[in-house]
């Protein structure tokens, strides 16, 4: 009883399972016809597969191809998919921003700092959440709470040590505290970054 060249099983050769090259290497039929899809010739001996034998698994490997084809649209549609959630994501967080920054200028600091706290997330570290620390910084700096805006402002910077804004506002909350040391400090990374 013959083995198979690929899968090393035997093939018992009163089935139609049996195929070989013009070498008579064996070949189980399901393994010449995955083998097929990556090659047409012999797995051993390279040579090539008579075209007779190729034909008989046709469909196969044109039924293989369109599923190949058909997983890699799928998958196609789902990056499309995620990219356009993020896009839509972004847009969404630029209003939300837009809107805390237009309460903030109608002075109604404890709506904004609600808001901002209900959309931050301490475990992580995107732009989106370093955006929501600025606001509650200045949010509460304009509130006249500088402990809190020293707070999330020196998160912020621990963060993101190029971000000027933040060291603005944080050394003017310094200052308000009467800590002129530690507010030059602050001025002096916006230099810096500069």
């Amino acid at each position: 009883m013959p083995s198979c060249i690929v899968c090393h099983l035997n093939i018992d050769e009163n089935t139609d399972s049996l195929f070989k090259c013009n070498n008579d290497h064996p070949v189980h039929k399901y393994c010449l016809a995955e083998w097929l899809m990556h090659s047409q010739n012999c797995p051993l001996c390279s040579d090539p597969y008579p075209q007779n034998v190729i034909n008989q698994f046709k469909d196969y490997m044109e039924k293989k191809e369109q599923e190949k084809q058909a997983a890699l649209d799928k998958e196609l549609q789902k990056e499309s998919m995620k990219k356009m959630e993020e896009v839509a994501g972004k847009a969404v967080f630029l209003k939300f921003i837009e809107y805390i920054e237009q309460i903030i200028e109608e002075e109604k600091y404890n709506e904004a700092i609600d808001k901002l706290l209900d959309s931050y997330d301490e475990s992580s570290v995107d732009d989106r959440n370093l955006n929501i620390l600025f606001l509650l910084g200045k949010a509460n700096y304009l509130k006249g709470r500088f402990d809190l805006t020293i707070s999330f402002l020196f998160k912020l910077v621990k963060i993101k040590f190029d971000y000027p804004e933040g060291f603005l506002y944080l050394g003017k909350a310094y200052e308000k505290l009467g800590l002129k040391d530690k507010a030059q400090w602050a001025y002096d990374r916006i230099k810096e970054g500069k």
